[in-house]
């Protein structure tokens, strides 16, 4: 343990990655844990202003709330303009990391003074909201924080070619940037296999919210398989529009076909999504300017299950969609997911077919194994361990 360190913290005595994100444990950000996982070329801790109500505390996981002078510091990061970030350093002198890799845009805007106090590489997160939603992308303010965080950080992370570009847009050197798919919690996911359900099984799963345009997918599957006796529509989250999502479903006559799981605990909600036999994803942009920016991290473990996917064209979801497991359209043609849903449920080979596929290209390119591996070439930019310690054009850079 440090010396500076508070009681129970124990830093790697070998080359290591500190993350960094708000709260420990909250389950929307489960991708931030699996990431933040020790690997053989790097140790790893991750660091949180506190452990989020449900969540269950890992050893490598710090909280700053467990001493009172970093719990304010962490609190203090966006009124002192970052300047508290370098007073959550001080546990981290004697065992400093090699990289300091912060997970989503406004947090690492407020904490390149921490990775500057312990002469760390930055690299940075760009996950959705923080790089599409209005009240960052045309506010001077925040274009004037990404500005300096870009010209400070040393690697920019985004899951996809699409988000990649948004994030360029913001001012991002392209030179910087680098797309690393995200990985699919295999671990927790062999809890998860179920038998298919009985019947026709289609899923939309997620928060019910506006860039998830879960009203489109009800409406095409009332259009598709309205009258089709043994097709069922299951629903699995919460969230403000659920209300109203219920009067789509009255208002499309098919409120009796369905089923409201509500919000579930993870292998819960991915068992229920296992069962499906096809999910729908038909994402789009929200008034406010929010949106996928990359894509749903359940559509990825998703497919790992084996569950095929009808996808927008919205964003990065073509890019993670399984090509022979998915079919891609625009996110405002009703009819042609209707259609869609009609041909998958008269073609029950096709479908296994999608579902075999959707699941080997998950597990080619979404694994723990393949995450980390992209990752470390990253920290090996970032950290100067890298040949030439410089990050080489990307390919999907768009050409000046």
């Amino acid at each position: 343990m440090s010396r500076n360190a508070p009681a129970g913290w124990e830093l790697p005595d070998r080359r290591w990655v500190l993350h960094s994100t708000t709260l420990l444990g909250n389950l929307t950000d489960r991708w931030i844990s699996l990431q933040s996982r020790p690997s053989e070329r790097y140790d790893a801790r991750l660091l949180g202003r506190s452990l989020a109500p449900d969540g269950v505390r890992e050893p490598t996981w710090l909280a700053a709330a467990d001493r009172r002078d970093l719990a304010l510091a962490h609190r203090a990061l966006f009124k002192s303009g970052g300047a508290s970030s370098r007073l959550l350093a001080r546990p981290f002198g004697a065992s400093p990391p090699a990289v300091v890799h912060v997970h989503y845009g406004p947090l690492a805007s407020v904490q390149t003074g921490l990775a500057e106090t312990l002469g760390a590489g930055l690299v940075a997160s760009f996950y959705g909201y923080d790089a599409t939603e209005s009240r960052f992308v045309e506010s001077p303010r925040w274009r004037r924080r990404y500005r300096r965080l870009f010209e400070r950080v040393r690697a920019v992370v985004a899951e996809g070619p699409r988000m990649a570009e948004r994030v360029q847009d913001l001012g991002c050197p392209p030179e910087k940037l680098h797309v690393v798919r995200m990985p699919a919690d295999a671990g927790a996911l062999r809890d998860c296999e179920r038998p298919k359900a009985d019947g026709f099984l289609c899923c939309l799963a997620g928060r019910l919210i506006e860039k998830k345009g879960f009203d489109v997918g009800i409406r095409a599957f009332a259009r598709g398989l309205g009258d089709r006796p043994d097709a069922r529509l299951l629903i699995v989250g919460g969230g403000e529009l659920e209300p109203e999502l219920r009067r789509v479903a009255a208002d499309a006559g098919v409120a009796d076909r369905v089923d409201w799981a509500g919000r579930l605990p993870f292998r819960e909600f991915m068992s229920a999504i296992g069962r499906a036999h096809v999910g729908l994803y038909p994402s789009r942009t929200a008034a406010n300017g929010d949106s996928e920016g990359g894509a749903p991290v359940t559509l990825i473990e998703a497919q790992w299950l084996g569950v095929p996917s009808v996808v927008s064209s919205h964003d990065d979801l073509p890019f993670v969609a399984a090509p022979a497991g998915s079919v891609v359209l625009s996110p405002d043609d009703v009819d042609a997911w209707a259609e869609t849903l009609r041909e998958l449920h008269r073609s029950p080979e096709r479908v296994e077919d999608m579902a075999a596929a959707a699941r080997a290209f998950a597990r080619a390119h979404h694994s723990p194994e393949e995450n980390t591996r992209e990752r470390d070439a990253v920290y090996d930019v970032a950290s100067g361990a890298a040949a030439g310690a410089s990050a080489e054009g990307v390919e999907w850079a768009r050409s000046a």
